[in-house]
């Protein structure tokens, strides 16, 4: 006796939305994409490289490893910069906090 296999298969409705460009770049700005897309120097250096291994000049490790080596160090000296500067804001005068701020929360002092 033969066997039948009886396959289910589901459709569910899926609405796709009509986005403009303009709605979608102004959506991008709005949620930050735009500090997530690398600067008009980074893209003209990744492209170049990407070009020399293409043509055969450099070999494509070593291209990869040149952009990827480049981007660490540039992620590297911003987190720095931006440490420099919270530190300059905290050492500024008139930011910190006064003993009559510390001795009005006793609370936090005694969990500490």
């Amino acid at each position: 006796m033969a066997k039948v296999v009886h396959l289910h298969t589901a459709h569910p409705r899926i609405p796709i939305p009509y986005v403009t460009p303009g709605e979608m770049f102004q959506g991008a700005r709005a949620r930050g994409a735009s500090s997530r897309i690398p600067s008009l120097r980074k893209l003209t250096c990744y492209g170049l490289l990407g070009g020399m291994a293409v043509a055969g000049a450099l070999e494509w490790p070593i291209a990869i490893a040149v952009g990827a080596a480049t981007e660490v160090i540039t992620r590297e000296q911003a987190a720095r910069k931006r440490a420099e500067h919270a530190e300059e804001q905290r050492r500024q005068p008139g930011t910190e906090p006064s003993a009559r701020t510390e001795a009005a929360q006793p609370g936090q002092a005694a969990m500490a």
